[in-house]
């Protein structure tokens, strides 16, 4: 089992607000750079995408859906080291706001997400939205 320091929580703090920028504001390079390249991004009962290819359609899917108002928050987030040292599981929540419809909730989902250490920087290998 690894160990998880503060610089750890520190980069993976930043990796989940690049995660809400990148998805709401169509930046599909940044958004894919964020996940291993088999990595896999799922909402329960809704859709699982598997791979850069898959992975990297999400923020045209957020733009086309949300015409650019849709913000994602990721809050509560909690971190533990994974079997292994360059593995660590998280738990948070996602909300989901709509700023076309002022500001009002669309969804609030609990995350389980499972982060791989590729080349030094933490990258999602998997996440798991489950609408609350």
């Amino acid at each position: 089992m690894g160990t998880i320091t503060s610089d750890d929580r520190i980069a993976i703090g930043e990796l989940f607000a690049r995660y809400c920028h990148s998805v709401d504001h169509a930046d599909t390079a940044g958004w894919t750079a964020l996940f291993t390249p088999d990595g896999v991004f799922e909402v329960a009962g809704a859709m699982r995408l598997e791979g850069h290819e898959q992975v990297g359609m999400m923020p045209s899917v957020v733009t086309q859906q949300g015409g650019g108002k849709w913000r994602h928050q990721i809050t509560s987030i909690a971190v533990d080291p994974g079997a292994q040292t360059d593995l660590a599981q998280v738990t948070a929540y996602g909300l989901v706001t709509d700023w076309g419809n002022e500001g009002k909730p669309m969804t609030f989902s609990d995350y389980a997400i499972t982060l791989r250490r590729v080349d030094g920087q933490w990258r999602i290998q998997t996440l798991l939205a489950t609408p609350a």
